[in-house]
């Protein structure tokens, strides 16, 4: 691995395990057993590091996902296998990521098409389209509506969501408003295989 993807993905699980605003680029470069001038030599500032750390773990996420949704059966168990992965995820991450993400780093939010959102529109575009495809889902949906709709339920598995703060797990949120947004959406072969695809959940 070289130097600058390697200062890319420690930082990434740094900020991810103490926060942003926390790990300055000192801190960064002596948890990494480097020389702060190394950091600097390959990015201009902290924000620029950043970018690239978000970045590179989305550009990660996506191939992942896409990797799932080509290898799976159906997009029904790529859904599942996806949010599942997402869940662990979110679920390990220190919730101070993302409120020093809001509140120090907003320069970096200009970036993305939608501001301050770090997560990828096109993976979920992905499987509603490859799902229309397969016959799983309505061949009558409007991809955009369906696809920011589904964002929007997505808001309430972050860590400032009140049914997280109130101890639901995500899991269980995801089983109850989730799947019957799915459900909603599929065709009679898609409401099969989101019954038969559940316990993916919970292996």
């Amino acid at each position: 691995m070289k130097v600058r993807e390697r200062i890319i993905v420690e930082s990434g699980e740094l900020f991810g395990k103490y926060g942003i605003r926390s790990m300055t680029m000192d801190a960064l470069a002596e948890e990494m057993g480097i020389s702060k001038r190394t950091i600097y030599e390959r990015f201009k500032d902290k924000d620029t590091l950043l970018l690239e750390v978000i970045k590179h773990y989305k550009n990660q996420t996506r191939e992942q996902a896409y990797d799932l949704i080509d290898k799976s059966d159906n997009v029904i168990e790529a859904l599942f296998r996806i949010m599942k992965q997402t869940i662990s995820q979110v679920s390990q991450m220190n919730p101070i990521f993302f409120h020093d993400f809001r509140k120090y780093h907003k320069g970096v939010f200009k970036e993305f098409a939608h501001p301050g959102d770090i997560r990828d529109y096109s993976i979920t575009q992905k499987l509603f389209e490859t799902g229309m495809e397969q016959g799983v889902f309505r061949d009558d949906l409007h991809l955009d509506i369906v696809n920011r709709a589904l964002h929007s339920l997505f808001d309430l598995f972050g860590h400032d969501s009140s049914l997280v703060e109130a101890g639901f797990d995500r899991r269980d949120l995801f089983e109850h408003m989730i799947i019957p947004y799915f459900r909603g959406l599929s065709t009679k072969k898609g409401r099969k295989l989101l019954q038969e695809c559940k316990s993916i959940l919970y292996q």
